[in-house]
């Protein structure tokens, strides 16, 4: 269950509070815009690393930071060119990555990125109603929510990249800029 709270003042409709709960394992994920990211009322900490049942690692210099990372796949199979695309970037990554999941709920994803539990997940013809309450998650956690050319997603978006606090500054967009490099090679950005 999922819920976003989006402001209407200014020029664009802006999410500034989410709650994102999942009752099988008693996780509440909530963030207000600017007051950081809580997993059941203690915050995430995105500068302090990680704990044990974090997934997140520190990269060694040989390896690209998407062959290290967990990535969970959208699967949208309202319509058939989704579905394709959907196809053709698990062919694409399987041999790329650390691993590959299907959480076939873009907010729960959502949130696992801001645990870092996922190191990214992206997705095709999303819905403000899938992904409002994770946007303002992910940005108070750390993480970057962007289009799939890479610039920055709002709550009209359809197309997502979402990918959690990076081990360093240096390290901002690089796996975003490495997912969005292997799908466009292999055909996963149009539908």
């Amino acid at each position: 269950m999922s819920i976003g709270v989006v402001s209407l003042v200014g020029s664009t409709p802006e999410v500034v509070a989410g709650v994102i709960y999942n009752p099988t394992l008693g996780e509440m994920t909530s963030a207000v815009q600017g007051r950081g990211c809580y997993l059941n009322n203690r915050r995430i900490n995105p500068h302090s690393g990680h704990d044990d049942n974090m997934l997140q690692q520190k990269i060694p210099q040989q390896s690209s930071i998407l062959s290290q990372s967990l990535i969970n796949v959208g699967f949208p199979v309202c319509k058939e060119s989704t579905l394709l695309a959907s196809s053709r970037a698990v062919t694409a990554l399987a041999t790329k990555v650390r691993g590959l999941r299907m959480v076939a709920c873009a907010s729960q994803a959502m949130a696992w990125v801001a645990h870092s539990k996922f190191s990214s997940y992206f997705s095709w013809d999303l819905n403000a109603w899938d992904v409002a309450a994770g946007m303002v998650i992910v940005e108070e956690s750390g993480g970057l929510v962007s289009n799939f050319d890479g610039t920055k997603a709002d709550i009209s978006s359809r197309d997502m990249i979402i990918t959690c606090c990076p081990g360093s500054s240096a390290e901002e967009g690089l796996l975003r800029d490495e997912l969005i490099q292997v799908l466009r090679d292999n055909d996963c950005l149009q539908y």
